[in-house]
């Protein structure tokens, strides 16, 4: 077929005809991708693909409110969990005369994963100097929750400041710890119902999607549980006889948000879609139909080591999480994995949302991914998986156990993406940098995630009995937890690089199987070096005082010298050789040979690191 001349008119059956012809006989499907939740990610949208979404039309700033509801730019609420109170007040101060616009006090009265707030004493001497009408708070307290609203109810005395936020909830407390939460859920019905009389402005329960993407959930997953949270609070809302759209200004939504921009903006507009859709259903007007969405960047994806990427990292997530139209975002550290922040990490993390606010402007535009035919079709699919998972929720005896087993198989599914390197991890699973020196921080704990448990039986059909709590996660953490066992070792673990070849025939795998060691903590001697002789290599190997080597070469050196290499590296003492590349239909040989282990692309890289480790008498 000839190619297509400048200016002919072409339609998508001749630009498929030229892509599979570049593909040299590969499946189309082959760049046809797929969400955790199996929604189907081409390579090419058209505008036909969106006109069953009958919804992308809407205006911002009206139901279904997929646009989004905030007028010009979001909110930067930045969240504050040193254990110390009086440090905790200075970085707050420091944060808003820095340009932050709200505060989220994460509280844990014993300190352990949060500000020390016990008494009205402790939070006002937090909040000192703090211009509440101006910088609005909002809590994280989980089981705590009860306590620490009452204290930041009687400081703000009756007066009504827009964006108080206390954040009460139940289920989420109930996944967070396992402990049965009908109590406390009944008290915090009655406490919004009480209180919302002084402060109708403020928002009184929280539908924590964090819970579920910390721990591993899918994009639908966390919008299904967060739907089914926000369902639960309406009806436990409804016995306190509160209106529906009283009870719908009460109730907020916390999200997570990725690296993955668009698909997380997609995210965004179709938690706002269901949710409009819920509200319509429970009888609410049009214009109090708006999902308050809380963005947070994830903390599933940071790192500990090499953690400047994580800068990259938050900023990305950010970025998703403003052209997706979220109402607040807080932006964590780049030392959120490592420990407390230091002033220069919370710093960076802050002024990272004044860049994309005010530099880039992304708060000027009304939705910015709006139009896009793969965000608007992705945001309609998204919200049709959602709302069947929701409802699958909704119909189950034991909607939390259910919900459990939806995110370990996702979990799992994504953990095994990332053990192959699949999914790489920028400076763990690829590019890892050994030696670098991390960010300063100080000791501490900072994952104290949002609040959550159990409701009322007769308020929402929520499991009554206690639940297997849901563990926050970390991607890089399998690969971290290697390295920190070779970076304990003194000296550290390397393993020898027995060359085939010039550097150009040896270099590719040489490369891969170096970045594949690093990522386990292990170092590489005489990766770039190529070997005048076979005696010259075992020379370098003695030289090297080490027990583990690995061959590097191109197939038509492993096919004449890999065995022979092998035989010479095990008569010189080698314990353990390594061969980069598929051993193919000549596995026999190789291992009669000598070979012990074979490392490539695709194969389960953790495994093999695991198996390396081993050989080289790394924690035994």
């Amino acid at each position: 077929m000839s190619d297509l001349q400048l200016g002919e008119a072409a339609d998508e059956a001749d630009w498929r005809a030229l892509v599979e012809q570049g593909l040299k006989g590969a499946s189309w499907d082959r760049l046809v991708g797929k969400t955790p939740d199996g929604i189907a990610l081409a390579p090419l949208y058209r505008e036909p693909d969106i006109h069953t979404a009958t919804d992308v039309s809407g205006m911002p700033g009206a139901a279904p409110f997929i646009r989004g509801a905030r007028q010009g730019g979001w909110r930067i609420r930045q969240s504050f969990a040193h254990p110390d109170v009086e440090r905790t007040n200075r970085e707050i101060l420091a944060d808003l005369e820095g340009g932050a616009g709200a505060v989220e006090l994460v509280i844990d009265p014993d300190g352990r994963e949060g500000i020390a707030i016990r008494s009205a004493a402790d939070l006002d001497l937090a909040l000192a100097g703090v211009i509440l009408e101006a910088a609005p708070v909002s809590l994280d307290a989980s089981q705590h929750g009860e306590h620490a609203a009452l204290l930041l109810r009687d400081k703000l005395k009756g007066v009504a400041v827009p964006g108080t936020a206390f954040n009460l909830d139940p289920i989420g407390t109930q996944l967070r710890t396992g402990a049965d939460q009908s109590e406390a859920a009944l008290a915090a019905y009655l406490f919004a119902a009480r209180t919302t009389r002084d402060l109708p402005n403020a928002r009184y329960l929280r539908a924590d999607a964090r819970i579920a993407h910390e721990a591993g959930g899918s994009e639908a997953q966390e919008i299904a549980y967060a739907l089914h949270c926000g369902i639960a609070y309406l009806r436990g809302l409804e016995t306190r006889a509160l209106g529906i759209e009283d009870s719908a200004r009460a109730i907020g939504f916390a999200v997570s948000v990725g690296p993955d921009a668009l698909i997380e903006a997609a995210k965004l507009r179709a938690l706002r879609l269901c949710w409009a859709r819920v509200l319509e259903a429970a009888g609410a007007k049009p214009e109090h139909r708006a999902a308050h969405i809380h963005a947070f960047t994830s903390r599933r994806m940071m790192t500990r080591y090499d953690a400047w990427t994580n800068i990259l990292r938050v900023t990305t997530a950010a970025f998703a999480a403003a052209i997706g139209g979220a109402d607040e975002i807080t932006t964590y550290p780049l030392t959120d994995a490592l420990g407390l922040p230091t002033p220069f990490a919370r710093r960076v993390a802050r002024n990272t949302q004044h860049v994309l606010l005010e530099e880039c402007r992304l708060g000027h535009v009304a939705d910015p991914a709006g139009g896009a035919w793969f965000v608007e079709k992705l945001t309609r699919e998204l919200a049709e998986r959602a709302w069947s998972l929701m409802q699958q929720l909704e119909a189950h005896a034991a909607p939390l156990d259910l919900l459990k087993g939806w995110v370990a198989e996702a979990r799992q599914r994504r953990r095994a993406a990332i053990a192959t390197r699949r999914e790489p991890i920028t400076g763990v699973t690829d590019f890892p940098l050994l030696g670098a020196k991390p960010p300063e921080f100080e000791e501490g704990d900072t994952h104290a995630l949002s609040s959550g448990a159990d409701m009322g039986a007769a308020a929402a059909r929520t499991c009554v009995s206690p639940c297997a709590p849901f563990a926050p996660i970390r991607w890089a953490e399998p690969f971290e937890t290697l390295r920190d066992k070779a970076e304990s070792c003194a000296p550290r673990p390397a393993i020898f690089f027995a060359t085939l070849g010039a550097l150009a025939q040896f270099g590719p795998r040489a490369q891969f199987a170096r970045n594949l060691f690093a990522a386990g903590g292990v170092a590489s001697i005489g990766e770039e070096e190529a070997h005048a002789s076979r005696d010259a290599m075992i020379e370098a190997f003695r030289a090297a005082r080490t027990r583990v080597a690995v061959i590097a070469g191109a197939d038509a050196a492993y096919a004449e010298e890999a065995e022979n290499a092998a035989q010479r590296l095990k008569a010189a003492g080698a314990d353990w050789v390594v061969l980069a590349g598929k051993p193919g239909e000549r596995e026999a040989a190789l291992r009669a040979a000598g070979v012990d282990q074979f490392v490539f692309t695709g194969q389960n890289a953790l495994a093999g690191l695991e198996t390396l480790h081993a050989a080289l008498g790394i924690g035994g």
